[in-house]
């Protein structure tokens, strides 16, 4: 069986993945808001578990949709973060919601919440506490499954160019991350000067309203999700998750530039994905050198002796630039900062740092050298 293909299996396949399964039938004026302790149907008590500022959006569309009785009856919190940087748990002590640490007590969860929301948590989720929801636990993942499996699907996106992506609402199960069945998914451009910072804030807002067209018939898209698998290449029968579609977690390491295999859309590509997270690492003459802000550069007129590392300056322009290795190309330093010295631009750093060394020495290296 070829591990490179995609099936899909329970549910009837679709043409596309990006689809939302029927339009919402649920009637508000229709609801009940007695919603007694063996509840069926909504209005629904959720269980939120979250962490970070994109868990925000949804917690506030969820809570929004609380005040009005309609198809939430009650929001409660579980989260991890301790702090005041915790925006998840500032939001809900604004909002005077309950709030729980996790690991949470099975007790407290035992028929008193018809379902679980998890988004950006970042803990798998014990079959116990699963089994806790009547209908389950549900997760808004930041990306088109099975694309980008994994702790950081949106630096990923970004990582590699991608020009499309989305959010997808999937069911939880127990002792995986990102395998569940998807309840619905939502998909939008990706422009490719964007950084991760604004797909995160696009995707955070597009999966809080995915999440309430979720809500609004709740039970019947649970019942019409279906599975998206990666073919079964293990006797065992173990899922095989193709590595081009995992997007682990991620450290400092990523930062560094090797200019001898890295080409320029690569290189802006890593400024892009990682710019409010970490500088982009390279080294001069030794000295670790943070580029804060790096733009693709069409460069003419260029040397065709030039060698990746090395620095080009354009006087028309007054711009820095850098010859890229693998596929070539060149990118300009706007911004950088050297240890000692203020943040300065690449005008700056050629006429204080690179004009005084010969052409043989005006370069960067990829020694993996951190401040």
């Amino acid at each position: 069986m070829n591990c490179n293909l995609l099936k899909l299996s329970g549910f009837k396949f679709h043409k596309s993945l990006l689809i939302e399964l029927g339009k919402p039938s649920f009637s508000h004026s229709a609801v009940s808001l007695k919603n007694k302790c063996g509840s069926k149907g909504p209005p629904w008590r959720v269980m939120f578990f979250g962490n970070d500022d994109f868990s925000v959006k949804s917690l506030q569309m969820l809570t929004s949709k609380m005040r009005t009785q309609t198809i939430i009856s009650k929001v409660d919190v579980v989260t991890t973060s301790t702090g005041s940087g915790n925006n998840v748990k500032s939001f809900a002590k604004e909002e005077k919601l309950d709030i729980y640490d996790w690991p949470v007590n099975t007790t407290l969860l035992d028929g008193k919440y018809d379902i679980g929301v998890v988004v950006s948590f970042g803990r798998l989720i014990p079959e116990k506490i699963i089994k806790c929801f009547p209908q389950g636990m549900i997760n808004v993942h930041a990306s088109l499954l099975p694309r980008w499996r994994g702790a950081a699907p949106i630096i990923y996106t970004i990582l590699n160019g991608d020009l499309t992506s989305g959010v997808t609402i999937m069911k939880i199960h127990p002792r995986r991350f990102d395998v569940g069945e998807i309840v619905r998914q939502h998909s939008c451009s990706v422009n490719k000067d964007e950084t991760a910072d604004e797909l995160k804030k696009k995707l955070s807002d597009m999966g809080g309203r995915l999440l309430i067209d979720s809500f609004k018939e709740l039970t019947r898209s649970l019942r019409l999700a279906y599975s998206v698998i990666v073919d079964l290449c293990s006797n065992h029968g173990e899922l095989i998750v193709l590595a081009e579609s995992v997007a682990p977690k991620v450290d400092k390491t990523l930062s560094i530039i090797d200019w001898n295999v890295t080409d320029s859309n690569s290189v802006y590509n890593k400024y892009r994905a990682l710019c409010g997270l970490w500088p982009l690492i390279t080294t001069w003459h030794g000295t670790s050198v943070k580029l804060l802000k790096v733009c693709n550069y069409q460069m003419s007129n260029a040397e065709t002796q030039l060698q990746p590392g090395d620095l080009v300056y354009d006087k028309q322009r007054q711009k820095l630039s850098v010859k890229c290795g693998g596929k070539g190309g060149y990118v300009s330093i706007e911004k950088l900062k050297i240890p000692g010295h203020k943040t300065m631009s690449g005008k700056d750093f050629f006429n204080g740092f690179v004009y005084m060394k010969p052409n043989s020495e005006r370069k960067f290296d990829s020694t993996q050298k951190f401040v």
